[in-house]
């Protein structure tokens, strides 16, 4: 090998190595922090595809539930009517003690609560009757498709007896509730109370 061929492959080493060396300053070193930053980007969104995997995998058990909440509010919503419908509970009570065989004696409002979402009938009863037939009653009012809770009851011995069916006398404290009109009726009394001043 003669010395014009060795010098020939020493310079084309040696430009080959400084064009490697500017590649890699300019253009590798330039791509690699995006490399890297892309490869962060890639990270975080594999990781959210991954939740989303997991979720997925579990949709049809939330579907499930839905279903049954949209059940739940169904039922809720007959339970709850859109207004206060008092002679309904009235009547209702009326027909569940003829069924039981409880005579009321009294039947005296003890107002109306309201809340944003809500509003209940209060209502004290007086009645007279056996345990049993007051158990039944009960049952039956708890079990009406309206939404109705027992306060409070108090029970005493009815000491001269017309009847042996009637043995006892019971006060009870009922609540049946509503929805809807319960915001419009507080909004109502606030006007109301302004235009009396």
């Amino acid at each position: 090998m003669d010395k014009k061929n060795l010098m020939k492959i020493i310079i084309g080493a040696v430009v080959l190595v400084g064009v490697l060396f500017l590649y890699w300053k300019f253009d590798f070193s330039k791509n690699a922090s995006q490399i890297s930053k892309l490869k962060g980007e890639f990270d975080n969104v594999n990781t959210q595809v991954n939740e989303a995997r997991k979720v997925a995998a579990r949709m049809s058990e939330y579907i499930e539930r839905i279903k049954v909440l949209e059940g739940q509010l169904k039922v809720a919503n007959r339970m709850l009517p859109d207004s206060q419908m008092l002679e309904d509970i009235i009547d209702t009570i009326t027909l569940y003690a003829n069924k039981n065989n409880v005579k009321i004696m009294n039947i005296h409002p003890t107002g109306i609560a309201v809340t944003s979402e809500y509003g209940s009938v209060n209502q004290e009863l007086t009645l007279q009757c056996s345990f049993s037939s007051l158990g039944t009653f009960l049952t039956d009012l708890g079990n009406q498709k309206r939404i109705a809770k027992i306060n409070d009851i108090s029970i005493k011995p009815i000491k001269t007896q017309s009847e042996n069916l009637h043995t006892i006398q019971a006060v009870v404290a009922v609540s049946t509730y509503y929805k809807g009109p319960g915001a419009a009726i507080e909004k109502k009394e606030g006007k109301d109370d302004k235009k009396k001043k």
